[in-house]
């Protein structure tokens, strides 16, 4: 029999307005979570054992299967390493998946010293910077009409913080979509997406550091539209870390 969640459409070939069924998560990606959040915030040391299947299984209170498959995502994500007779080991941070979403974001939501957030503006600077370049070489009409309807959406939101960061991350995507390189968007998105879900990461900008980040957007869409790419990289290589050094946060404190 088939099944209504697939049923597309009768024999007209229309289509059906059937929803999908919601179902459950799955137990085995819960307890990566779980064990991910527990192994970047360093409960576990580097080089120490997982707990044994039997203790996982009757501390999340899962099954074998589940425990197994979990371990298998963990081993995937380079978060530890199994080895015949010597358990489940974890492994150094230098070794981790750090562009994995659910590593990454553990290690921001982790991430005492803002080391992690530092990486990820370098990597933006570099690929962002060399993406801008490319958008003033290569952008065509249509693509300079999105970046500056995303300039204006900049304008009008000047006022309203929340706003002008979501315009804000919507000009910087406009300028990567320009430059054709679809593999260094892909990696700006990744990496950044967890990042803006950290207040440590975006800040509470001020009125003061608003008008200043406008301008430096301002600055580069005036270098693309000019078509002069050596202005346009310096222009966001210049924005991206200014803009960082305004809203970075001061180290948490450390407990001993």
């Amino acid at each position: 029999m088939e099944s209504t969640a697939w049923a597309a459409g009768d024999d007209m070939g229309t289509s059906a307005a059937m929803p999908w069924p919601k179902r459950p998560r799955r137990l085995a990606t819960v307890l990566v979570e779980e064990l991910v959040d527990r192994l970047v915030s360093g409960e576990v040391p580097v080089g120490a054992a997982l707990p044994t299947e039997p203790v996982l299984c009757e501390t999340f209170g899962v099954s074998r299967t589940v425990v197994r498959e979990a371990v298998k995502a963990l081993e995937a994500m380079r978060l530890v390493t199994v080895q015949q007779g010597q358990g489940t080991r974890i492994r150094p941070m230098a070794d981790w998946d750090l562009v994995n979403p659910a590593v990454l974001s553990a290690a921001v939501r982790h991430d005492a010293d803002n080391a992690i957030l530092e990486d990820v503006v370098d990597v933006r600077r570099t690929l962002e910077s060399r993406m801008a370049a490319q958008a003033a070489a290569h952008v065509s009409a249509a693509e300079l009409d999105v970046i500056e309807q995303r300039m204006r959406d900049l304008d009008a939101s000047m006022d309203d913080a929340a706003a002008y960061l979501k315009a804000d991350v919507a000009f910087h995507d406009a300028i990567m979509v320009a430059s054709r390189n679809r593999l260094g968007r892909a990696m700006v998105h990744n990496l950044t997406v967890e990042a803006y879900r950290s207040l440590r990461y975006v800040g509470d900008p001020s009125t003061e550091h608003i008008r200043i980040t406008h301008g430096a957007h301002r600055r580069i869409l005036d270098a693309v539209r000019a078509g002069d790419a050596e202005l346009a990289s310096r222009a966001m290589d210049e924005h991206i870390i200014d803009s960082w050094q305004r809203r970075r946060p001061a180290p948490s404190p450390r407990v001993d």
